[in-house]
């Protein structure tokens, strides 16, 4: 057991996420441009992605959000890419259920609005939706 010194300084990091639902239909990468756009609205210099959900909490916290939407899906930040699925804010993707060789075209993630029992879809990314926007903040001490 390492025993440490309660009176050493240590690096820490916190967040904050904010998510914005943006009731505009657009493709998956005019979403994305319209997100990274709010950087530069941004007087804190905050950075602003589409949505990345990376487990059960994070779903029930944006169901919450997506009830709003227009559309009956909101796209996220889940891209299909050189034969893999990523996060575009770079975080993991968790899920196993998602196909490993989806349908031509079809290389864009949505959340279904309904909090149903399937909530996620593969979609074609030139589709117009809804989508969740969130700006994300990042602390660091020593």
């Amino acid at each position: 057991m390492t025993i440490l010194d309660c009176g050493s300084k240590w690096p820490f990091y916190c967040f904050q996420d904010n998510l914005v639902l943006v009731k505009e239909d657009k493709t998956w990468e005019e979403a994305l441009e319209h997100c990274r756009a709010m950087d530069l609205t941004d007087p804190n210099n905050h950075r602003n992605d589409l949505i990345s959900i990376s487990g059960p909490l994070d779903q029930h916290t944006v169901w919450s959000t997506t009830g709003e939407a227009t559309t009956n899906e909101v796209w996220t930040g889940l891209r299909y890419l050189a034969h893999e699925w990523f996060w575009v804010d770079g975080t993991d993707v968790p899920y196993q259920d998602l196909p490993s060789c989806p349908v031509r075209g079809q290389y864009c993630g949505t959340l279904v609005r309904d909090n149903s029992t399937i909530p996620w879809n593969i979609r074609d990314c030139n589709e117009k939706r809804n989508f969740l926007c969130y700006e994300k903040w990042r602390c660091r001490a020593s």
